[in-house]
């Protein structure tokens, strides 16, 4: 009887311990017995093996989708992926390499290259990142890589005026150096990290401080430059990187330019999401969803409604195949008032989630 306690107690104790492994089994069983993928301490809130593998099987779907409608990718591709040495780089570079073995079994191949710009900022030590470039080549995981040295700290410092923020210039000339390394390599394609919240940040910023409702694009094309620019994590939300980037243990370079200065607009607009989300969990959902979901009838921008098959003034149809395509025409047209079926903003009741009252708002900020 003793022994049967004993084996008991044994078998629940293997069970537990696989629910936390040192390396998580990836689909390439190559990579799954590097080191280069370790879920982070289990002591440090890491996420269980089941519970890793469901995040990464959502972020890939998410990647696929927004790949597959944007038409992000083509055979014979040269895509010069973008890898700054933060979370979000390093979590595309990751489902884009993924991607892009499954995408292989379809007969579709594709080149990617990865490309770290070292702006030369005091303290850079981008040895993790270079490592970690490495051995996913030598993993036969990642084709290429390369590091490009570009002194552009000094001149970011140089000419930004007194209090403005780096990021604008910083962004300005980074981008110009990647479009030049994009042709130098005969990438057709660049990708870049951003994810949804970047686009809800970026709306809200416009809609708030330029008065116009616009955002990022998931794809979009550079006649100056003669190339595509492409955000696969455009489906993607930050938490869920994040949380995928620790566990996966992607090395992670600081910014010793960002670091120094506070962003206040784009805070405060954090702050913004933040309250809405208290009022309505699904806010970031709804707002990723509205921005693919435009209904130019209930705009005031009379040369959209022009364009989409509409008299600009009065709202009435003049093309109606037009309008149609493009929406114009809502399954719920509002009245002269421009109201419509109340349950455009309410839905279903059942299924809404519960709403905080706004002293209990007050009391989280």
């Amino acid at each position: 009887m003793k022994s049967i306690i004993l084996l008991y107690l044994a078998l629940i104790f293997i069970i537990q311990a696989e629910a936390f492994v040192s390396v998580p089994k990836t689909r390439f069983s190559s990579l799954a017995s590097s080191s280069l993928f370790m879920t982070t301490d289990p002591q440090n809130d890491s996420l269980s093996l089941k519970q890793l593998n469901k995040l990464e099987g959502k972020l890939k779907k998410q990647l696929r989708n927004t790949s597959k409608k944007y038409k992000m990718i083509q055979d014979n591709d040269h895509i010069m992926c973008c890898v700054s040495g933060g979370k979000d780089s390093a979590t595309m570079l990751y489902l884009l390499c993924a991607l892009q073995k499954q995408l292989r079994q379809a007969n579709v191949h594709f080149k990617i290259t990865a490309v770290h710009l070292n702006q030369m900022q005091p303290g850079y030590d981008g040895q993790p990142l270079l490592e970690w470039l490495d051995d996913l080549v030598q993993q036969e995981f990642l084709e290429d890589y390369k590091i490009i040295t570009e002194d552009t700290y000094s001149i970011v410092i140089d000419k930004t005026p007194e209090n403005k923020v780096y990021c604008s210039m910083c962004s300005r000339l980074r981008r110009g150096i990647l479009y030049t390394v994009a042709h130098d390599i005969g990438a057709n394609k660049i990708a870049l990290g951003h994810h949804g919240d970047d686009a809800i940040q970026t709306l809200l910023l416009n809609f708030i401080h330029a008065g116009q409702m616009k955002s990022m694009p998931a794809r979009y094309y550079s006649n100056e430059r003669d190339i595509h620019v492409i955000r696969p994590l455009m489906g993607s939300l930050e938490e869920d990187i994040a949380q995928f980037a620790q566990a996966m243990e992607f090395p992670i370079l600081p910014c010793n330019l960002c670091g120094t200065q506070p962003d206040a607009q784009r805070a405060k607009v954090r702050m913004l999401i933040d309250t809405l989300e208290a009022l309505n969990p699904n806010a970031k959902k709804n707002m990723m969803n509205a921005m693919a979901d435009v209904r130019p009838s209930h705009l005031l921008d009379v040369g959209l409604r022009e364009v989409c098959g509409m008299d600009g003034a009065t709202g009435e149809i003049i093309d109606g195949e037009r309008a149609t395509k493009v929406k114009a025409i809502s399954s719920n047209e509002p009245n002269a008032n421009g109201d419509g079926d109340e349950n455009d903003v309410n839905g279903d009741k059942e299924n809404q989630p519960e709403f905080i009252s706004l002293s209990k708002i007050e009391s989280l900020l």
